[in-house]
């Protein structure tokens, strides 16, 4: 690959950022077909929730009951602190000829039960007609069961009170959640929005690449540079690393490593110092090289490795350090932090 063809090339971001765009939109179109087969399916037969007192059935049935009482909301849990959003489990006591059962009703199925509810607390005199609801059943949450055998023995003396062994002989075995359905999406959606998170966090990688590659095309350009650096690239260079990525020209300093892209004349860098992102302020995880330029604005962050600091990385640092005018200054100190603050102050007071 010749000098322009590395100029051009560090450009256009990489081809990577094309690659995960193509998988998330392949994943969400996939997971949306499937998600509309498995509800395009014929729904199965639900089984009858109040058989036997629901004594005895398994979680993950699904079912139905008639309701032709209900109690007030007796437990929820959620994200939410308002009780009665829908992002919330809501619990209620649902009666079916006279006997018990939990259930967690959402609000389209709690509207269709207010006058049965209404009933119940003798706030109308007409009993309604009995309102179906449908669901899936699970297994019923230890503090839960506490709470309705609570709601059960208040006002019993203690003969008659209702013990944790005898839960379900009054509220069956599961309850019934009209939330869940034989064509729970819930994988589905998870994986849909993860990949809309993935899609979204690749887009601003890209244009934060896009502009750091066209910060320094800018630079190149502007400087006069591109012509001369294309030159060098095919004629003068001197030394490479990391695999031919890390271009060390007479001149110039070009980064291709990783797909990155990073090119300055030696002579513009004022200040060269490492950048270490570390994990709860102890493990490395990435170590970059930040140049920078004469001008006081400009900074370019250069060969991103990840882990700990090799040899290798150490030899290009010292490498532009030598390439470096003598004034520049090398190494993140408390004395160039100041050094370099007071550079750029005489900079812009035309003092220099």
């Amino acid at each position: 690959m010749n000098g322009r063809e590395i100029l051009k090339k560090g450009k256009h971001s990489s081809k990577t950022f094309t690659i995960i765009y193509c998988i998330c939109i392949f994943v969400i179109i996939a997971t949306f077909f499937y998600a509309a087969y498995k509800l395009g399916n014929e729904t199965p037969e639900a089984t009858n929730f109040t058989e036997n007192g629901a004594v005895g059935m398994e979680p993950d049935k699904y079912v139905y009951m008639k309701v032709d009482g209900l109690s007030d909301l007796i437990a929820t849990y959620g994200p939410s602190e308002s009780e009665y959003t829908d992002e919330n489990e809501k619990y209620y006591i649902a009666i079916s000829d006279g006997y018990w059962y939990i259930v967690n009703l959402d609000n389209e199925t709690l509207n269709k039960l207010k006058e049965i509810q209404s009933f119940t607390f003798g706030e109308i005199e007409n009993q309604p007609e009995p309102v179906t609801i449908y669901g899936m059943t699970e297994e019923v949450p230890q503090e839960l069961k506490q709470i309705a055998i609570d709601i059960y023995n208040d006002g019993l003396t203690e003969e008659e009170q209702m013990s944790i062994e005898e839960f379900d002989q009054c509220y069956g075995s599961v309850l019934l959640n009209v939330r869940k359905t034989p064509e729970d999406l819930t994988v589905e959606t998870i994986i849909i929005g993860i990949s809309i998170i993935v899609f979204v966090v690749t887009v601003i990688a890209h244009i934060c690449d896009k502009i750091i590659r066209l910060r320094v095309y800018k630079y190149l350009k502007n400087n006069e540079y591109i012509e001369d650096i294309s030159k060098q690239l095919d004629d003068d260079v001197e030394e490479k690393f990391f695999n031919d990525k890390v271009i060390f020209t007479k001149d110039y300093f070009v980064d291709t490593y990783k797909s990155e892209f990073c090119a300055v004349k030696y002579s513009d860098i004022k200040w060269i110092h490492t950048h270490i992102v570390k994990y709860n302020g102890m493990v490395p995880v990435s170590n970059s090289i930040i140049l920078h330029l004469k001008d006081g604005k400009t900074n370019f962050q250069c060969l991103t490795i990840r882990g700990t600091i090799k040899q290798e990385f150490e030899n290009v640092f010292s490498k532009i350090c030598e390439k470096m005018p003598t004034d520049s200054l090398k190494g993140y100190t408390r004395e160039n932090i100041k050094e370099f603050k007071k550079y750029k102050k005489d900079l812009k007071n035309n003092v220099l």
